[in-house]
């Protein structure tokens, strides 16, 4: 089976670069834009239970229009109530959804009240790791060179907790042909072999700068 990785598409005009916005349990609003951080994590404080059903998108004055109906939020996910609704036939893996408010922290106003701030839960059992060629950069990290999918019951949707490349959103062929088929706007759908290009591309990482130092051996 083909599989392919969601990813956010910076050259379209509706797609912000940076997300002038944090997600919080409470609203703020302040005149001047100032805001307090979150006391909590997020995305991983959703798997505690008392996180509230419902989260606010702080957006602060350079949020732009908020056209998108998906975009990849580091290890999160915000997609609008009609991009959700393309996956109610498909298989996905554990996820935890919650609404999400977008409000303005200059005087509180509802941006969009169609969001839902996603997190699905990696599972590193879909990577064969031992048909996959991976390699440990100086950080830790995994650098995908290349992915073999292990994916027994045939899930649509899922993500990876290992690799450059955890927390994206990998696709079947089914579930890629359906999002090609709707022509969601501000996404790129990019297939797994060229995965790992594409990002290195879209967040400047360099090989070659990023590989552990091979210390020489003396003479």
């Amino acid at each position: 089976m083909n599989y392919y990785i969601l990813m956010n598409d910076y050259t379209s005009s509706i797609m912000p670069r940076y997300l002038h916005a944090i997600v919080d349990t409470k609203k703020q609003v302040n005149n001047n834009w100032d805001y307090n951080g979150s006391e909590y994590s997020f995305p991983y404080y959703m798997k505690e239970p008392e996180c509230p059903n419902q989260l606010f998108l702080l957006c602060n004055k350079d949020i732009g229009a908020l056209k998108f109906n998906y975009y990849n939020h580091g290890a999160s996910h915000i997609a609008s109530d009609n991009f959700i609704d393309l996956f109610s036939d498909l298989k996905i893996c554990e996820v935890i959804s919650k609404k999400l408010i977008a409000t303005s922290i200059k005087d509180g106003n509802t941006l969009r009240d169609d969001f839902n701030y996603m997190y699905f839960i990696g599972d590193d059992t879909f990577l064969d790791s031992n048909r996959s060629e991976l390699e440990e950069d100086r950080l830790g990290s995994l650098i995908p060179h290349k992915l073999t999918i292990n994916n027994p019951h045939c899930i649509d949707v899922f993500t990876l907790r290992s690799t450059l490349l955890a927390d994206f959103l990998f696709l079947s062929e089914y579930a890629a042909e359906i999002l090609v088929k709707k022509k969601v706007s501000g996404v790129k759908i990019i297939k797994l072999d060229d995965a790992f290009k594409n990002y290195c591309i879209d967040y400047g990482y360099d090989i070659e700068r990023k590989r552990k130092k091979i210390k020489k051996k003396l003479p």
